[in-house]
């Protein structure tokens, strides 16, 4: 049970919380210059509240309960983000548990490198560590895995990076484009490589609370709605889905994780801007 939350949280924090690029910025090539997705990104700190909103009859989680934070921030040579949530899982026996997982990553405004650091503790103790690199060559992606075991394997060269992936995403809802689907490698959990099928949908007004001095969360936002399907599975149905409000400055107001047999919504609770980069 943990693992599943974790991936799907991690992951989408990952998109929604998370903002990206490729070899093909958000569809534009290197020497045309970033996209207009890529231009309009925020770096900014949030703050969310998850909580449970339905459960099928005789799932295996009753009570749900949790926090996350994300920090998407542009600095001189990529963007990193960072992603720590905490969820306490109530099952129908009155037993709980309780997760917790972060991850770190870094990518390159090509989209032809990236690193990530992914860590899972369950009541307190660190359980897994993951962490990485990858590089994106004229025709493969090369991932180089440091633990837990030093080990290489190979991607299609289409693969996209999560950053790459969510660029992607918003570009197409500023060109008003309904339907995406892509492969797509973070490096997280048992299952680090998924096919993603989205639907998007179009500008919605902002429906948040959070408390936002800066002012970036109270735009328009499109509704991403993503099935996540393992690429080595057969399985017609997907392993999890997720929809994630998002504004086209990349801020994500809110979002609904479905899990199966129950959902979590994860609510803006507090943003801020932070300052662009020095560089020379």
């Amino acid at each position: 049970m943990p693992k599943i939350v974790r991936n799907a949280a991690g992951r989408y924090a990952t998109l929604a919380v998370a903002v990206a690029f490729g070899a093909a910025l958000g569809g534009c090539s290197a020497q045309a210059g970033p996209s207009a997705a890529a231009n309009g990104l925020v770096s900014h700190v949030a703050e969310y509240k998850l909580r449970l909103v339905s459960t099928r009859a005789n799932s295996s989680v009753v009570a749900a309960r949790g926090a996350f934070g994300f920090r998407f921030e542009k600095v001189c040579d990529g963007w990193i983000s960072e992603y720590r949530n905490s969820l306490i899982l109530q099952g129908p026996q009155g037993g709980a548990v309780n997760s917790s997982y972060s991850m770190t990553q870094w990518e390159d405004f090509a989209a032809k490198h990236y690193r990530f650091r992914v860590r899972d503790f369950q009541d307190g103790y660190l359980t897994d560590e993951v962490n990485g690199n990858a590089e994106r060559l004229d025709d493969k992606v090369v991932v180089h895995y440091e633990k837990p075991v030093d080990v290489t394997e190979e991607l299609p060269v289409d693969t996209l990076f999560p950053t790459q992936h969510s660029i992607k995403l918003l570009q197409h809802a500023i060109d008003g484009d309904v339907f995406a689907s892509d492969r797509v490698f973070d490096g997280a959990g048992d299952t680090p490589v998924y096919h993603i099928s989205a639907v998007i949908s179009g500008k919605m007004k902002a429906e948040n609370a959070a408390i936002d001095a800066n002012h970036i969360a109270d735009t328009p936002f499109h509704r991403v709605s993503m099935a996540f399907f393992p690429v080595d599975d057969d399985e017609e149905q997907p392993a999890y889905e997720m929809s994630v409000d998002y504004g086209q400055n990349g801020i994500t107001q809110g979002l609904v994780q479905n899990f199966g047999d129950f959902k979590l919504r994860g609510d803006l609770v507090k943003v801020r801007e932070l300052p662009p980069p020095q560089c020379d």
